[in-house]
């Protein structure tokens, strides 16, 4: 319950902030929620590159896009080369991700790197994405929030959005730069959303006005009820129904 409640206003929070165009005046936060270091999680993927007897090479795995890792010009982590996957994306078959934060947080921007140990030149490194996100299950529903260029540039790459409540979140790769083996990038990042102090004191004043209102319509609902049971207590009973006529015995 206590969950649902927390969820129940994260919700509030956020339509309140749209309907009030703070969205546009939030901030993100500089803690990235997915990292592994962080209690982030990759809970499901479509593919990642294996060898020659179907294992998977730890180098490429996909949970090194959270451990925080980076492949830096001519430094390369000794077993994190970024992610890769073992087939070629599409718009009609992207390959995809699906991360877990630690719990359900309101967010505002992520982060990519798409710098790998494979030089930019091959052409696999990540173009196209697809994010989503959903608060209940890793296997969704999920909602849409917004498709992304990346840019073919060894550089981190921000994209912000309308704040959205996620607990998890799914990214679809849908093309690459050109390459036809696979598609590929290192590092993954999520941030929260932060509400300045000035528009945080509007809406604890908007949240206030909003929860004197539900008590008022409350007790006004409960004063309905109770003058109803009432009316119903103190109404006169209908008058009963005549005893029907005994029945006449036939003369002698």
């Amino acid at each position: 319950m206590r969950k649902l409640a927390r969820l129940t206003l994260i919700t509030v929070v956020l339509a309140l902030a749209a309907a009030a165009g703070w969205a546009q005046q939030t901030m993100a936060g500089t803690r990235n929620l997915i990292s592994e270091a962080n209690g982030g999680q990759i809970v499901k993927f479509s593919s990642q590159l294996v060898d020659e007897n179907g294992q998977p090479i730890a180098q490429w795995a996909a949970t090194n896009l959270i451990d925080g890792m980076y492949v830096v010009g001519t430094h390369t982590p000794e077993n994190s080369y970024g992610w890769c996957s073992q087939n070629v994306p599409s718009p009609a078959e992207p390959e995809w991700i699906i991360f877990q934060l630690p719990e359900a947080r309101l967010i505002s921007r992520i982060v990519i790197d798409p710098t790998t140990d494979d030089p930019e030149w091959l052409g696999r490194w990540v173009k196209n994405i697809r994010l989503s996100v959903s608060t209940q299950s890793a296997d969704g529903p999920y909602t849409d929030v917004g498709s992304y260029l990346v840019m073919r540039q060894g550089i981190k790459q921000t994209f912000d959005f309308t704040p959205r409540e996620a607990r998890w979140i799914k990214l679809d790769i849908t093309s690459n730069w050109g390459s036809d083996f696979c598609v590929g990038f290192g590092e993954f990042e999520v941030y929260e959303a932060v509400l300045g102090d000035d528009e945080l004191d509007q809406l604890i004043s908007r949240l206030d006005t909003l929860l004197l209102e539900l008590k008022r319509y409350r007790d006004s609902q409960a004063n309905q009820q109770a003058e109803a049971n009432t009316q119903a207590v103190t109404a006169p009973p209908a008058p009963a129904a005549p005893a029907p006529a005994a029945p006449v015995a036939p003369a002698p």
